[in-house]
């Protein structure tokens, strides 16, 4: 039997990637998951092994929270913190290419697993009431209206690591995991969050074009800001350092801009425009207050 995903555990079960409940609102069960190397699987298909108590006594309280929209922002950084540790750990399952099993598969574990021990301590807080995360959340969590029904995915991979879903009240969850809040702080300020939109959105499009346009923006501001990365994993505690007022601003060159934008499939050309717009002004700001 393989062994379970979140606790190393015999698996006897199997954990959807997304879940059943969300797989049936949007009638997914049927439809295709767009993979990074240009390959489709079904939803019903994207799944990680899973003992049974981590798919039922750890995991079934928080999908009940998410579905019922119940859930704390702690909760949705767990449920957004899961999505994006089971698609890696699902890659790995992947061939690379179908027709030459001989290249490997479509992840490589040691990638796949770069957030595994942060992931696996953070799911601690689902079998403890006294688990403490500082800060808590331990990145940033956003909520923002949609204008339709229709279903949204989208997986940021390491270095940049986000997570964008549609949930059932036409809202869609936005989640930074790694940045303590610092951006999620600075996008309820509306003041901030202009400055951190390097485009302009224009009235028509789709919801999946203006959340991949927002976490565009809001990745970008993230790439430019120097936030201390030193994490303290220790029983029953995910202890991060100590973020100043004052965030140092680093300059960033072109290639970085094209990146996050083919992440989120976004054309060379915004990315281009955002780097000849805010780049050099970033850089030039020395600091930026975010708090």
């Amino acid at each position: 039997m393989p062994d379970c995903t979140f606790c190393g555990r015999p698996a006897e079960t199997v954990e959807h990637v997304i879940p059943k409940w969300l797989q049936k609102h949007f009638d997914l069960y049927d439809q295709q998951l767009e993979l990074w190397n240009g390959t489709t699987m079904p939803y019903r298909q994207a799944v990680v092994p899973a003992c049974r108590r981590c798919n039922g006594d750890r995991f079934s309280p928080l999908e009940s929270r998410i579905r019922k929209g119940t859930a704390s922002e702690r909760e949705y950084y767990l449920w957004a913190l899961k999505i994006s540790y089971c698609l890696g750990h699902r890659d790995t399952t992947l061939l690379l290419d179908r027709a030459n099993p001989g290249a490997g598969p479509l992840l490589p574990p040691l990638i796949a697993d770069d957030i595994g021990i942060l992931a696996r301590h953070a799911f601690g807080a689902l079998d403890s009431p006294t688990f403490r995360f500082s800060p808590d959340p331990f990145g940033s969590v956003m909520l923002v209206d949609g204008s339709s029904d229709e279903f949204l995915l989208i997986d940021v991979p390491r270095p940049f690591r986000a997570v964008a879903v549609a949930l059932p009240d036409r809202r869609h969850l936005i989640v930074l995991l790694g940045d303590r809040g610092v951006i999620a702080t600075m996008y309820r300020s509306k003041r901030r969050l202009r400055k951190s939109m390097p485009v302009e959105l224009p009235g028509g499009m789709t919801d999946q074009t203006e959340v991949a346009l927002k976490l565009f923006g809001m990745l970008i501001l993230r790439s430019h800001l120097e936030i201390p990365r030193p994490v303290s994993m220790e029983k029953g505690v995910l202890l991060g350092a100590r973020v100043p007022r004052k965030l140092p601003t680093v300059y960033q060159p072109r290639e970085v801009y094209q990146v996050i934008a083919r992440m989120l499939r976004i054309s060379d050309n915004v990315a281009n425009e955002a780097h000849s717009r805010y780049a050099r002004m970033y850089a030039a700001m020395n600091y930026l207050r975010w708090r």
